[in-house]
C-alpha cells in the first residue's frame, strides 16, 4: 500500500517561529520519513503534536494514517476530526477524506465531533488566536447539520475588519443566506462581539 505517496511533503508546518519552528520542521520531516520507512507508530507520534498546534498538513497526514489503520487501529471518528480541522486550515486534500467519512459516519457522531471542534476553536478565539477566526466562521457555515449563518457572518465580518483574506468573500456569501432583518441583527452583533474581543486591539494580524 503506497500510503506514503499521499503524505504531505511540505517543508514544514508554519506554526511557530524561531528555533521552535525549526524543531517543528525537523519533526515533520522525521514523520514523513517514518511513513516511508513504514514506521507508522512513530509517524503518528511525531505528527500528533504538530497537528495539535494547528499544522494543517500534519492534521491531514494524521487523519490519513488513522483512517487507513496504520500506526494505530483504524478509527473513522478520529480521522474525521483531524480531516475537518485540516480542511478548515486550507489543506485542500483533506476535503476528500471529509467527504468520504461524512458519508460513512452517523449524523449524531458527526454532530459530536463538530461540537468538539467548535469548543476547540472558541477557546482559541478567547485566547486571541487570529488563526481561529475564519475556521470558526467556516465550521458554522459549512459543517454543522443546521448551519448557523448568523454566527458565521459575525466571524467572517471580524476577519474582514482585521484584514484577513477570505473575510470579505465569506461575509458576502453568508449574507446572501440571511434575510435583511436578520442581516442587520448579525451586523450589530458582529460589532458588539468584535469590540469585546482581543481582535479589536490588533492591527491586521498575520495568519498561517
Amino acid at each position: 500500500m503506497l500510503i506514503w505517496a499521499a503524505v504531505a511533503t511540505l517543508s514544514a508546518p508554519a506554526v511557530w517561529g524561531g528555533d521552535t519552528q525549526t524543531q517543528a520542521a525537523d519533526d515533520f520531516d522525521l514523520a514523513v520519513q517514518a511513513v516511508h520507512d513504514k514506521q507508522y507508530r512513530t509517524a503518528i507520534q511525531l505528527f500528533t503534536p504538530l497537528a495539535e498546534n494547528g499544522a494543517a498538513d500534519a492534521q491531514f497526514n494524521l487523519s490519513l494514517l488513522i483512517k487507513t489503520g496504520l500506526g494505530q487501529p483504524r478509527n473513522f471518528s478520529e480521522s474525521y476530526f483531524w480531516a475537518v480541522l485540516s480542511d478548515l486550515g486550507k489543506e485542500r486534500r483533506a476535503k476528500t477524506i471529509v467527504t468520504e467519512l461524512s458519508n460513512l459516519l452517523p449524523q449524531d457522531v458527526k454532530n459530536t465531533i463538530h461540537q468538539k471542534i467548535v469548543a476547540r476553536l472558541r477557546t482559541q478565539l478567547e485566547a486571541g488566536n487570529p488563526d481561529a477566526i475564519l475556521k470558526f466562521a467556516r465550521v458554522h457555515a459549512e459543517f454543522l447539520e443546521e448551519p448557523n449563518y448568523e454566527l458565521a457572518y459575525i466571524w467572517y465580518s471580524i476577519a474582514q475588519a482585521i484584514g484577513q483574506r477570505g473575510g470579505f468573500e465569506g461575509s458576502a456569501s453568508v449574507a446572501d443566506m440571511l434575510e435583511m432583518d436578520a442581516l442587520i441583527v448579525a451586523q450589530n452583533k458582529a460589532l458588539e462581539v468584535f469590540e469585546g474581543s482581543p481582535f479589536a486591539k490588533m492591527d491586521a494580524p498575520k495568519t498561517n
